[in-house]
C-alpha cells in the first residue's frame, strides 16, 4: 500500500503565515509531513509494508494527480492523507476561529474509518478543546485541498492541523513539541487503520 501525505504548494506571495511572524503555513507543511513520515517509518523499519511518500505541488497537478491515480490503481492500493492548517484571513492579524478537524470522503466506509481513528488520536492527544466539526464547510470547494476527496476513490481524508492565525493555535504550533504531537496524532491513527485492514 502507498502511503500519500498531500499537501498543496502555495505561492510565496498567497502563503499565509502566523502574524508578527515568518512562519508559514507551507513551512509547518513541511515539518509535519516529514515528521509523520518519519513516525511512521520508525515504526515500520523491521516489518515495512507501505510505501510512505509526501506529494507537495499546485493544487492543479494533485488533483491530476489523484484523478490518474483513481484512473489506474486499485483503490487499495493508496491511502490519502491531505493535511492543511486553516486560517480565517490574510491580514497579519489574530482571529478566533480554532480547532483541529477531520474531514472524510462521503459513502467510503474505509475513509469514515481513518477518520474516527483520528478523532480518537487526536482527543487522546490533544485534548477535547482541539476538536471542532468534522464536517466543516469548505469553501471554493473546487480549488480547495477538499477538492480531493470528491476525486479520489481510494480511502481520502483531510485534516485541518489547527489555525495558524488564532494566537492559542500559533503558540502550540510554533512550538516543535506542537507539530510532533499533531504528527503522532496522524502516525498512531494511521498505524491503527493498516493494523485493521491486514
Amino acid at each position: 500500500m502507498n502511503i500519500n501525505l498531500i499537501y498543496p504548494q502555495i505561492p510565496a506571495i498567497l502563503d499565509r503565515h502566523i502574524p508578527e511572524t515568518s512562519i508559514t503555513a507551507c513551512g509547518l507543511l513541511s515539518d509535519l509531513t516529514a515528521q509523520i513520515k518519519d513516525q511512521l517509518q520508525q515504526s515500520y523499519k523491521d516489518t515495512p509494508f507501505a510505501q510512505i511518500t509526501i506529494l507537495k505541488a499546485p493544487i492543479e497537478f494533485l488533483i491530476r494527480k489523484l484523478a490518474t491515480q483513481a484512473r489506474t490503481q486499485p483503490a487499495s492500493a493508496n491511502l490519502n492523507i491531505v493535511l492543511q492548517f486553516g486560517a480565517s484571513a490574510q491580514d497579519d492579524r489574530w482571529h478566533a476561529a480554532s480547532g483541529w478537524t477531520v474531514t472524510s470522503q462521503p459513502n467510503n466506509t474505509h475513509s469514515n474509518q481513518l477518520a474516527d481513528l483520528l478523532i480518537t488520536q487526536a482527543l487522546k492527544t490533544l485534548g477535547l478543546q482541539a476538536i471542532t466539526n468534522q464536517t466543516a464547510a469548505i469553501s471554493q470547494r473546487e480549488q480547495s485541498p477538499a477538492r480531493l476527496l470528491d476525486i479520489s476513490t481510494a480511502p481520502t481524508v483531510l485534516t485541518t492541523n489547527l489555525y495558524i492565525d488564532n494566537r492559542q493555535n500559533a503558540d502550540f504550533l510554533r512550538q516543535s513539541s506542537g507539530i510532533s504531537k499533531l504528527a503522532s496524532v496522524h502516525a498512531a491513527a494511521i498505524r491503527q487503520y493498516l493494523e485493521l485492514s491486514q
